[in-house]
């Protein structure tokens, strides 16, 4: 018989959010060795990760990186003891000595610079990412790697604690062999991967005897799932469905604030948003506490910000807020320029909450007497409409998966960010990229020697991104994973990708 567990939220400051394993049902025994099974809302076995021979980096735990972002979202030692800046571009990392692959064979820094050449190889963004060219990664010695970035970059070492950065032996062996806690045991191909404890590792040996995860596309069969006792855990529950999950007697939910926020990006160079009167008039319309309650189901937290509060340079509370005051926001619009042009929405037809979230702000910006109509365009076209300038106002979602953030603040609002560049590059403008102070700002926070330094430079960014209007903040995330009630030693993570399944087991 299972006994639920209470519900959870984990919310505030990143500290707070990851206090660590999710506490114990009543019951004075668990039962670990066994079968798990994980549901995934993509498939984990995607041509994505050719570069690790068909087997997700995300969740599965099978390859480690050299860095750990730990639950504050900062950096730690994990494959790498230490590292030293040798000098301005220069980087030293040294690999521990008690790692071995599931092949058995022994750690090496030829082993590393293999696997940043197979990312290289297949991700072509990734050196203006990370800020290291294809042939910047050497082995000085056996248990020495050395990374030369093309610019000082302080910040290097948490930029390579993402996912995309695990290990694996240069054989190419079928499955591949990394040093995690899991090895691969079985790959089927677009439906799941199914994992055992690899012995050998350093620390304690994983407590599943096995561990699949299965991709259910679907939001509600996933929920359906975890329902009829064929999913242990789930992720991406439907923030609708969470409330009847939590109430159920056999079935919990988790729910953890990430380091994404939800916002509007608006256009600063088309007409009539290049107006920074209507752009304030469009923040003080929106009540960001009744999105968070009426869409969100109350899961997540309302934003002040373009930076989730998870991440430790974000400047949320210290940030102006605007309303919602609709009266102050009909008189920017009559103090202003506009005329009457209908402001172009534009969303992801996939993402449902967007969909919803676009309704009700076109609701309250006709309540200010502006004019605005939805666009939808499907996931495979929807970055590139975005990145082309091709509407007023964009929702999107952003977000960091490694320690340092910095990549995000650069891409957002840097003159040439990924968002921006094509713009930039083709007629001098952008997307949201205030201008060439707010560059400069980036630029002398990615060179920042610490975090204060860096929440000046940083701060002052999303300070001028809010006070312009760049951008309508509208909620920081909080991700939702179902479970089994009787489910628990899960190692919760605000980066829901790195959530840890080594303690996994079932009360009994």
């Amino acid at each position: 018989m299972r006994r639920a567990c209470s519900r959870r939220q984990l919310l505030g400051s990143a500290a707070a959010g990851a206090a660590g394993l999710v506490a114990g049902c009543s019951g004075s025994e668990a039962n670990s060795d066994r079968s798990y099974t994980v549901a995934l809302a993509r498939d984990p076995t995607q041509e994505k990760w050719d570069m690790f021979h068909g087997v997700s980096p995300y969740y599965t735990h099978v390859f480690e990186p050299l860095v750990e972002t730990t639950d504050e979202m900062e950096t730690a030692p994990l494959l790498a003891t230490d590292w030293k800046a040798v000098d301005e571009t220069t980087w030293d990392f040294s690999l521990r000595e008690d790692v071995t692959f599931h092949n058995g064979k022994p750690l090496t820094a030829d082993a590393v610079v293999h696997s940043f050449d197979r990312v290289f190889k297949q991700l072509s963004w990734v050196p203006g990412w990370i800020g290291v060219e294809p042939n910047g990664v050497s082995a000085v010695d056996e248990t020495t790697v050395r990374f030369q970035t093309t610019e000082p970059f302080p910040a290097f070492p948490g930029t390579i604690s993402h996912n995309y950065f695990g290990i694996q032996h240069p054989d190419a062996t079928d499955p591949p062999a990394g040093t995690g806690p899991f090895r691969v045991e079985n790959v089927e191909e677009e439906q799941s991967i199914t994992l055992t404890p690899y012995e050998g590792y350093r620390n304690e040996t994983a407590k599943p005897s096995e561990l699949t995860f299965e991709w259910i596309q679907d939001p509600n069969t996933r929920a359906l799932s975890l329902k009829k006792g064929s999913a242990d855990v789930t992720q991406k529950i439907p923030k609708s469905r969470a409330t009847s999950l939590r109430e159920a007697p056999g079935t919990a939910i988790e729910t953890q604030l990430t380091p994404e926020a939800g916002l509007v990006a608006v256009n600063l160079y088309s007409s009539p948003t290049d107006e920074e009167r209507l752009r304030q008039a469009l923040n003080w319309a929106v009540d960001q506490r009744q999105i968070v309650e009426s869409v969100l189901n109350g899961i997540g937290q309302p934003a002040t910000g373009p930076i989730s509060s998870v991440i430790p340079w974000a400047a949320h509370d210290d940030l102006p807020t605007y309303g919602p005051d609709r009266q102050r926001a009909r008189e920017l619009v009559a103090q202003s320029s506009y005329s009457g042009e209908t402001l172009s929405i534009l969303i992801n037809s996939q993402n449902t909450d967007d969909r919803t979230i676009a309704q009700i702000l076109s609701g309250w910006f006709d309540e200010i007497n502006v004019a605005s109509e939805i666009r939808q365009v499907g996931p495979a076209s929807f970055y590139d409409t975005f990145t082309s300038g091709e509407a007023n106002l964009t929702l999107v979602g952003f977000g960091s998966n490694s320690a340092a953030s910095d990549y995000l603040i650069r891409a957002m609002f840097h003159s040439e960010g990924s968002d921006n560049r094509k713009l930039y590059e083709q007629n001098g403008t952008g997307v949201y990229n205030p201008g060439g102070e707010v560059d400069r700002l980036i630029e002398q926070g990615y060179r920042a020697e610490t975090m204060a330094e860096k929440r000046d430079y940083y701060g002052e960014v999303q300070q001028r991104v809010v006070e312009t209007g760049a951008v309508i903040p509208l909620y920081y995330n909080e991700y939702v994973f179902g479970r089994q009630a009787d489910i628990t030693g899960i190692d919760w993570h605000p980066v829901d990708n790195m959530v840890g399944w080594s303690g996994l087991t079932q009360s009994e």
